[in-house]
């Protein structure tokens, strides 16, 4: 699951859902692996034409959150978790989903600071076919499942088809290439993060935000730090699964404007940004 799938070259259909709005929405993925190099395709197959383009990193350089579910991390320090220990995991079983045999697993916080995962993991491959992403009363979040999955594409003709009418794309990754050591934000200390959840990696945004990502290798969450002047607004906005905090920071008497985005729970987001500090 964390370190196969990279490898692979596919397409496939999947639906998505989240909470927000009952209607199932419909994608198309097209994945593959040229001169060592992932590139995928993400295709809105409802509404406005529209795709999401990325480039990742080359395959064998395993980011954090992969090292994290892999378990291999006894070489990045000891203040970090086994994966068992910030959730339980419990096998629920064969599943048959797009066709292909899968094996459902469960994964339970043991902590309040992190949302329940159910995924069906396709037995050949790891490639996650169905996901469902639930709060603390099991209630779905978000979910999504595969309906078709082609794993002899022909590559010549992905790589041509041409480009959607909207097309966003992403060619950098924030974190480092088989980090070999824990490191922290160069500008900003975060008091308090859940336990388990390890620095990523930084980068700056549009407008000269500060962006800063953490993993406990299932779950990630972000945080924007913006300089800002005037009346700063405070409050929390979601959509789906995907929870934004805002807050305010005085630090050397000047104002930041503070967000918090994860597929997290409220309480943690909100202690999160209540924890922040200059260094």
């Amino acid at each position: 699951m964390a370190s196969v799938p990279h490898t692979l070259n596919y397409q496939g259909s999947f639906t998505y859902q989240h909470k927000d709005n009952p209607s199932l929405q419909s994608f198309r993925i097209l994945h593959w692996v040229e001169n060592g190099v992932e590139h995928e395709r993400l295709q809105h197959l409802n509404g406005t034409e529209r795709e999401f383009v990325r480039s990742g990193k080359a395959i064998g350089c395993e980011s954090l959150g992969d090292q994290l579910l892999q378990g291999k991390i006894s070489q990045l320090g000891a203040n970090l978790a086994r994966m068992d220990e910030l959730y339980r995991f419990e096998i629920r079983g064969p599943e048959r989903v797009a066709g292909r045999e899968a094996t459902a697993l469960l994964a339970l916080p043991l902590d309040a600071y992190r949302h329940s995962s159910l995924l069906t993991i396709d037995n050949e491959t790891g490639l996650v076919l169905k996901s469902w992403l639930v709060d603390e009363s099991a209630r779905p979040l978000e979910r999504y499942q595969f309906i078709d999955l082609d794993l002899s594409p022909d590559l010549e003709s992905i790589q041509q088809q041409p480009a959607a009418k909207l097309q966003r794309s992403a060619t950098s990754q924030l974190s480092e290439c088989n980090p070999s050591a824990l490191k922290q934000s160069e500008h900003w200390r975060l008091a308090w993060v859940p336990p388990g959840f390890a620095f990523v990696g930084q980068r700056q945004v549009r407008n000269q935000i500060d962006m800063l990502m953490y993993t406990d290798g299932l779950t990630t969450f972000s945080v924007f730090i913006e300089a800002a002047t005037g009346a700063i607004p405070e409050g929390v906005a979601s959509r789906g699964a995907t929870l934004a905090v805002m807050d305010s920071l005085s630090y050397q008497g000047k104002s930041y404007r503070i967000t918090v985005v994860g597929e997290i729970p409220v309480v943690t987001a909100q202690k999160i940004a209540q924890n922040i500090g200059g260094i």
